[in-house]
């Protein structure tokens, strides 16, 4: 082998579980779908699996749990392993498609400029995200620069977007990462 190969970023066994335990769970509201990824997030850093973000893709029609995933940066080495880009991959694979305008991506905070770039190419019809990304950068995470008005970008594409949204909750994630000095990357 010459050292040239394609990997597969792993998300965290726990993951899997969670998922699975969710089912094919329908969460009708913007606030149940936001609360959820806030939740991958508080579980991503409690089990000290990664960074404190979370992002899901929901079937648009029947607001059912498609994908998730979560921020794995630091376990798996690798710059471009966000949750939005994770949850992407993940529904990507499951559906065998790279468009995937059937469905809306969630995340618990407002997506990075690479994020942004990821999710504008999937051709989700929505984003609904939580925190807003100043959160992020206050703890020291580097966001990237995106367009100014970067809303009317995605939304000029076909891309509704709704956010930020409950705020306090969203923060959850930031702080307890805070409070355990997890790496800033």
């Amino acid at each position: 082998m010459n050292g040239l190969f394609l990997s597969e970023i792993k998300q965290p066994a726990w993951l899997a579980k969670y998922i699975e335990s969710c089912g094919n769970r329908i969460m009708t509201t913007p606030e149940e779908r936001i609360r959820f990824t806030i939740r991958l997030a508080l579980e991503n850093v409690k089990n000290g699996t990664g960074g404190p973000f979370g992002a899901a893709l929901f079937e648009r029609k029947s607001n059912r749990l498609f994908a998730a995933g979560v921020n794995v940066v630091v376990p798996s080495g690798q710059t471009l392993a966000h949750a939005e880009l994770m949850a992407l991959s993940n529904a990507e694979r499951l559906s065998g498609a790279i468009n995937l305008s059937d469905y809306e991506i969630v995340s618990s905070c407002e997506p990075c400029v690479m994020c942004f770039g990821g999710i504008m190419w999937s051709r989700v019809t929505s984003l609904l995200y939580g925190a807003p990304g100043s959160f992020a950068g206050a703890v020291g995470f580097d966001e990237g620069d995106k367009v100014p008005d970067w809303h009317s970008s995605l939304t000029s594409r076909g891309i509704e977007v709704a956010g930020p949204m409950l705020i306090e909750e969203a923060n959850e994630p930031f702080e307890l990462y805070r409070r355990l000095s997890g790496q800033i990357y």
